[in-house]
């Protein structure tokens, strides 16, 4: 399986999402995984928000990946975020 990183976005502030990455294999494209680091680095699938018959904001992923497939993905992503993150940053420096 052909696995790229098309986009990372950056989040300001300092919330613990950070930004946000769409990834094309072979020929799907699923957008929006979530760079999360509260501490450790992870990766969240993307997922939409709904309210339960209470009124409780509940989270349903949209996909789910084989742990492999994300194991690889996550690895992809957060490797991608942090060499963007550094040549931001270097970038930043040099203006």
């Amino acid at each position: 399986m052909n696995i790229q990183i098309l986009e990372i976005r950056f989040m300001k502030g300092g919330r613990a999402t950070r930004g946000f990455a769409d990834v094309r294999m072979d020929e799907i494209t699923i957008k929006d995984f979530r760079i999360y680091c509260n501490g450790k680095p992870s990766i969240r699938n993307p997922f939409s928000t709904y309210k339960d018959v209470t009124g409780d904001l509940k989270f349903r992923e949209i996909i789910s990946l084989p742990p492999n497939v994300k194991a690889e993905v996550d690895a992809l992503i957060l490797s991608e975020y942090f060499r963007r993150l550094k040549e931001n940053q270097h970038d930043q420096q040099s203006q």
